[in-house]
């Protein structure tokens, strides 16, 4: 079956423009012009992927999207927009509304690579084999964890104390918040979680809690070779993170955008959560490796399910409504050029900042960048290691 695209606009001459623009296309086009027409649509026929403008007459795209994303969670949300006010898009960001946000006046080509784009990602994410693996996944941030409580105080838009306090009930939390803010954040040193929080923004801390309660050492499993492994992946998500943030200041001489300036913290969830659920193939997986002393590979290409720990960490990060980017990063951060990937960009700094902070951690040689990464970003071979070196963390601690 076609998947269905709604397309809302109060505009006629835009929707008359977009229909024109998929026309002979396998997909089906539908039109709205209002907010209100558009939920009509949606009450009478299953819509994959809604892409709405923000200023529109009566109901705005806002509005919309949050109906949408709470009657409807399955319909894909897309943004096309003119001139939005940047409060409104960080509003609709910061909700989790949108998928992806696309600008007018737009190109035809470009606008239908990314529809193709964002509907071929979903297939991955809700693959057959894929959402079998996910349903016999247990540990996951339960209700009662701090993940949730954080979650439940920025709805209630509660005051930084209550929030940092909620924070403060977990030692190890804590400190992993205060690991981040420290190493994020060159020059700036913290202990108050407080501070943190206002240096960092509670987008970036929420996704700091997320990834430090999936770092968490499950109940009863005290290996100490499981403890390491752990330990180990969180030390290189933080490095990751940590060098991701230099790259891309030194490459775009600003600091990352807010929605993606922890991607390098997220890109290996997928990698915590198949070992804290399936230990057995885990531990056979270790097994085979004892004596492989690349750390790199040991920590990079060991896998032991027949889904990727990239396709575990992509569903989970999209079904948590984490920005698309970071969906992407986790997804795709091995083969980060793949044709299904609208931001190659930040997907590329991920898989080069991945690989450095191997280097930085093992010294692990054996790791190289792909050259067409490279020449993509613009950047040679050398300049990855100037960066560091100018950032003063080639050594991590």
């Amino acid at each position: 079956m076609n998947e269905a695209i709604l397309f809302v606009d109060d505009e006629k001459a835009i929707l008359r423009a977009l229909n024109r623009a998929f026309l002979g296309s396998s997909y089906e086009i539908l039109t709205a012009e209002s907010g209100e027409a558009a939920l009509e649509i949606l009450r009478r026929k299953k819509i994959d992927l809604i892409v709405t403008d923000v200023n529109m007459q009566g109901m705005d795209g806002f509005e919309l999207l949050t109906r949408v994303k709470e009657k409807y969670p399955s319909t894909i949300r897309l943004v096309l927009s003119g001139h939005v006010d940047k409060s409104m898009l960080l509003k609709i960001q910061q909700n989790c509304l949108a998928k992806h946000y696309l600008f007018k006046p737009w190109q035809n080509k470009d606008l239908l690579r990314t529809i193709e784009q964002v509907l071929e990602v979903e297939k991955i994410l809700k693959n057959r084999n894929l959402l079998e693996m996910i349903n016999k996944i247990e540990f996951l941030p339960s209700p009662q964890n701090v993940f949730n409580k954080f979650n439940s105080l920025i709805e209630q838009d509660a005051g930084m104390k209550e929030i940092a306090k909620t924070i403060e009930s977990d030692p190890s939390i804590t400190a992993k918040v205060l690991q981040v803010a420290n190493s994020a954040h060159l020059g700036v040193k913290t202990g108050s979680v407080i501070q943190a929080i206002n240096y960092l923004g509670l987008t970036d801390v929420k996704n700091i809690v997320l990834s430090a309660c999936l770092h968490q050492e499950t109940k009863g499993e005290k290996n100490a070779r499981y403890q390491r492994d752990i330990a180990m992946l969180w030390l290189h998500a933080v490095t990751t993170n940590t060098i991701l943030n230099v790259f891309y200041q030194k490459i775009h001489h600003k600091k990352m955008p807010e929605s993606s300036s922890m991607a390098g913290l997220l890109h290996d969830v997928g990698k915590v959560v198949l070992l804290n659920n399936f230990w057995d193939e885990y531990m056979r997986a270790v097994e085979k490796n004892m004596g492989n002393r690349d750390l790199f590979h040991y920590y990079e290409q060991i896998e032991f399910t027949d889904v990727s720990h990239g396709e575990i960490g992509g569903h989970l990060l999209d079904w948590w409504e984490l920005p698309y980017s970071i969906v992407e990063s986790a997804l795709f951060h091995h083969c980060p050029l793949d044709e299904k990937v609208i931001d190659k960009e930040m997907v590329a700094l991920v898989h080069i900042a991945d690989i450095y902070s191997w280097k930085s951690i093992h010294k692990a040689e054996s790791a190289q960048v792909d050259p067409q990464v490279l020449g993509f970003l613009g950047i040679n071979k050398d300049d990855p290691d100037r960066f560091l070196d100018e950032a003063g963390i080639r050594h991590p601690s």
